[in-house]
C-alpha cells in the first residue's frame, strides 16, 4: 500500500479524501480487516486534550493494482489532525500492513496548502500462524477489543462536549480536571476488564471458531461492572455479509454465560424445522385459525437451541410452536395454543338457574310485582394503565410460584417487564426479548439486569434450570425496581 504524501491540506469545508494505492500479487482477492484511528489535538484556554476515533471494517482487495478513495470527513475550523491507518489480514499467518503516521491540515485559505509529492510506502508485519499460536490469536483479538473499547468509551469523545452535556460551565478548569480523572478511571476499567475477557479460555475458543469460518470483528460493547465483572458482545461479519456474535457475561474473572450464533447456522436450523412435518401439521392448523407468524426467537443453553415461532391472530391471542436441537438436530417440536375464552357464557351459568328458581317461588306465592326498568349506566373507558397491568403481572407471578406453577411464575416476570418498557419506549406493541433487548441499547434502563430476568425465565420454561427461590425474588426486585418511579396504586407484597 502507499499514498502520494505523508502530510495533506484542505479548506475549511472540504472532504479529506485520500487517495490510497494497494498492489496485491496474490493472484487472488484477499479479504481483511481495514482500520485507522483519527487523533486530534484541542486546545481549550491552557489546557489540552486528545480527542480520538476509530474506525474498522471488513475489506476486500482486488488482484492486481488498484486505488481506494478514503474519505476522512470534514472540519468547520482549523485543525490537525493524525491518521493512523493499517490493514490486518491473513494468508496462514497474520499480516498487519501499516503506515507511520499521515497528517491532514484543515486551513482556511487557499494560500495555505503546501501540498508535496512525497509518496509513503507501508510496511507488512508478519505473525506466526493465528491457528497455531494462541498468544498471537489472543494478541490481535485484544487488539480488535482496544478499537470497539475506544469507539464507545467516554474518553474517545470531545472533553468540551462533555462540559457542555453537563452544562457546568462555573469553574471550568476545576471541572475539566474532573471530567478528565472520570475518563481516565473509565477507560482503565474497561481495559481491565478487556483483558480479563480476552485472556479466558471459553472466549478464545469462541473467537477461534468465527475466524476459522472467515468471520471479522466489526464492532460490539463491553460493560463492566468491575474490572473482571459485566456483560461483553462482540459483533462479526463475513465477505458474503452473513452475521455473527458473542455475548455473555463474566463474574469475578469466570465465564457464566457465553453465546456465539451465526446467522447461517440459524438459518439452517430453521430450514430443518420447517421442512419437518410436525412442524407442519402444527402451523397449518394455525393457519386453519387464522393465526399469523408474527416473530421467532432463539435461545441456547450448551449444546441445546430452542426455536420459538410466535403466531398471533386478530383477536390478540398468541400461540407458539417451540422446537428443541440438540446440536443441529430436531428432537422435539411442540404447539402451545391459547384456551378458548368462554368467559362471555358465566352470565347464562349464573342467570338461568336464578331465574327457574324465581319462576317456580312466584308461582307458589303468587306475588305479582311490576319489575321497574334497571337504569341504564354509561360506562366510562380509561386509558390503559400500563404501569399498573405490570404490577398486577408481578402479584399473578408470586402467586404462581406459591402454588408452585414455575413455569407460569417467570414467564409473568418477563411478560410485565415487556409490557412495561414496550409502552415506555412507544413501542406499545407484543414484542420479543430479543428485540426488546435491541431497542434498550444505549438507554437509561438496566438491560444487563433484564436479559437476567429473560434468561433466567426461558431457562425455567425449557426446563434446563431448576426454580430457585432466590433468583424469583431477584428477578421480583429488578421488575420492582423498573416500576417504581411510576407506580401510582397498588402495592406488591
Amino acid at each position: 500500500m502507499s499514498v502520494d504524501q505523508s502530510e495533506y491540506y484542505f479548506k475549511i469545508g472540504e472532504n479529506a479524501v485520500i487517495p490510497l494505492e494497494i498492489q496485491n500479487n496474490y493472484g487472488q482477492q484477499i479479504s481483511g480487516m481495514l482500520q485507522y484511528t483519527i487523533i486530534q489535538q484541542i486546545r481549550q484556554a491552557n489546557t489540552q486534550f486528545s480527542s480520538s476515533n476509530t474506525q474498522a471494517s471488513t475489506f476486500i482487495v482486488n488482484e492486481g493494482t488498484q486505488t481506494v478513495s478514503l474519505d476522512f470527513g470534514t472540519s468547520t475550523s482549523p485543525a490537525t489532525l493524525s491518521v493512523n491507518l493499517n490493514f490486518i489480514y491473513n494468508d496462514g499467518n497474520q499480516i498487519n500492513v501499516s503506515f507511520d503516521p499521515i497528517t491532514i491540515h484543515f486551513v482556511t485559505d487557499e494560500s495555505q496548502k503546501n501540498n508535496v509529492q512525497n509518496k509513503m510506502q507501508s510496511s507488512s508485519q508478519q505473525g506466526a500462524p493465528v491457528q497455531n499460536n494462541p498468544s498471537s490469536a489472543q494478541q490481535s483479538l485484544q487488539q480488535k477489543l482496544d478499537q470497539i473499547m475506544n469507539q464507545q468509551s467516554p474518553v474517545t469523545q470531545d472533553p468540551q462536549q462533555r462540559l457542555q452535556n453537563n452544562q457546568l460551565a462555573q469553574d471550568s478548569n476545576a471541572l475539566k480536571k474532573e471530567i478528565q480523572e472520570q475518563l481516565q478511571e473509565e477507560n482503565s476499567l474497561k481495559k481491565a476488564f478487556e483483558n480479563q475477557l480476552v485472556s479466558t479460555e471459553d472466549f478464545q475458543k469462541s473467537h477461534q471458531q468465527l475466524l476459522d469460518q472467515g468471520y471479522n470483528v466489526t464492532g460490539g460493547s463491553l460493560n463492566p461492572n468491575s474490572d473482571s465483572t459485566g456483560d461483553f458482545k462482540v459483533n462479526y461479519q463475513n465477505e458474503q455479509g452473513k452475521w455473527a456474535k458473542i455475548e455473555g457475561s463474566m463474574i469475578n474473572g469466570t465465564i457464566t454465560e457465553i453465546q456465539k450464533q451465526t446467522q447461517e447456522e440459524q438459518e439452517e436450523l430453521l430450514t430443518k424445522l420447517r421442512a419437518d412435518p410436525t412442524f407442519q401439521e402444527y402451523e397449518n392448523q394455525l393457519i386453519h385459525d387464522a393465526f399469523v407468524e408474527q416473530n421467532l426467537e432463539f435461545n441456547y443453553d450448551q449444546n441445546m437451541t430452542f426455536i420459538s415461532l410466535i403466531y398471533k391472530n386478530d383477536e390478540s391471542q398468541t400461540a407458539t410452536i417451540i422446537a428443541d436441537f440438540q446440536n443441529n438436530d430436531l428432537i422435539k417440536v411442540q404447539l402451545e395454543k391459547p384456551w378458548k375464552d368462554y368467559s362471555y357464557l358465566y352470565p347464562l351459568l349464573i342467570l338461568t338457574p336464578a331465574g327457574i328458581i324465581a319462576y317456580f317461588l312466584s308461582k307458589k306465592l303468587k306475588i305479582k310485582k311490576k319489575i321497574s326498568p334497571k337504569p341504564i349506566i354509561s360506562k366510562e373507558f380509561k386509558k390503559f394503565d400500563y404501569v399498573l397491568e405490570s404490577n398486577n403481572l408481578l402479584i399473578e407471578a408470586k402467586d404462581c410460584f406459591n402454588k408452585k406453577q414455575y413455569k407460569d411464575a417467570y414467564g409473568k416476570i418477563s411478560q410485565a417487564i415487556r409490557l412495561f418498557l414496550s409502552y415506555e419506549l412507544k413501542l406499545n406493541k407484543e414484542i420479543t426479548n430479543e428485540d426488546l433487548t435491541s431497542h434498550l441499547e444505549n438507554s437509561v434502563y438496566p438491560i444487563s439486569d433484564i436479559r437476567y430476568c429473560f434468561q433466567l425465565s426461558s431457562l425455567v420454561e425449557f426446563a434446563k434450570l431448576e426454580p430457585n427461590e432466590d433468583d424469583f425474588n431477584k428477578m421480583i426486585a429488578i421488575a420492582k425496581q423498573l416500576f417504581q418511579r411510576k407506580l401510582t396504586n397498588g402495592k406488591i407484597n
